[in-house]
């Protein structure tokens, strides 16, 4: 008994494969970005393959015909990577602005002295990048937000069959957009401490004016690091909110990708 597939569903998954290898690159998930390369092709073929029923075998996807020359395929799948690349990196772009907030906290109040490996890069930075980037992690997974990338994966086939995707007008508007909301969200995040740490350098600085044989120097660097984490810990309640703007913001890009 031999298993014939027509040469259509094939080509369908290719394309379908394509695009959810492009979301797998950019998927805010801890570890992700450093696993090996087979993982995230793991990933993208576990995701193909949930969604094959829909978008290869299912509705319109007949309407797909084989591509004349290797060229037109090559720019169907660069086509379907783009959809992929832009969804994973709307929210990647989303869950950085903690990252951003965390560094210019670090390096105001001290932090940057200890490093430590972030799970999520794999590369030295300090505690409070480290600490910002789990809650980040966690709130993305609290918040449904893979789930969200899924459906929105599922939609786009109906949306969009495979081949045919086009980027939207205004679509890298929005992209750089919600770069300049990461940015807005990781300075507000930001400025309450590092306006107290300011108040701090101000008054050591009168006080070694007023004396200056006071070893202030020794007694600056823990000053900091308490009143850092006392400012600091407080704002952690409004963690969630914040959170919850920059998933609204990054979904809507997600749902701009998606308009025809």
């Amino acid at each position: 008994m031999t298993l014939e597939l027509p040469a259509v569903w094939l080509i369908n998954y290719a394309l379908l494969l394509t695009r959810c290898l492009g979301l797998a690159v950019f998927l805010p998930v801890p570890g992700v970005q450093t696993a090996l390369p087979m993982t995230k092709v793991a990933l993208g073929v576990a995701l193909a393959a949930a969604l094959a029923p829909l978008a290869v075998a299912g509705p319109g996807a007949e309407a797909l015909a084989s591509p004349a020359a290797p060229w037109e395929m090559l720019r169907w799948m660069a086509s379907e990577a783009a959809l992929g690349f832009g969804m994973g990196c709307s929210m990647r772009v989303a869950l950085e602005a903690f990252g951003l907030a965390a560094q210019a906290l670090g390096f105001q109040a001290g932090f940057s002295y200890v490093n430590m490996v972030d799970p999520t890069s794999q590369v030295d930075a300090s505690i409070l990048n480290v600490a910002f980037a789990l809650l980040a992690n966690l709130l993305f997974f609290a918040f449904d937000l893979h789930l969200f990338l899924i459906r929105a994966m599922a939609r786009s086939a109906e949306i969009w069959p495979l081949g045919s995707y086009a980027p939207p007008e205004g679509a890298a508007e929005a992209m750089v957009r919600l770069g300049g909301v990461m940015f807005d969200v990781g300075v507000r995040l930001s400025l309450p401490v590092i306006a107290a740490l300011l108040l701090i350098d101000l008054t050591l600085g009168l006080l070694n004016q007023v004396n200056p044989r006071m070893q202030l120097l020794t007694l600056a660097f823990p000053i900091k690091i308490v009143a850092g984490l006392v400012v600091l810990i407080p704002m952690l309640g409004s963690a969630t909110r914040v959170f919850r703007y920059l998933a609204e913001q990054a979904g809507e890009v997600v749902t701009g990708l998606l308009a025809r």
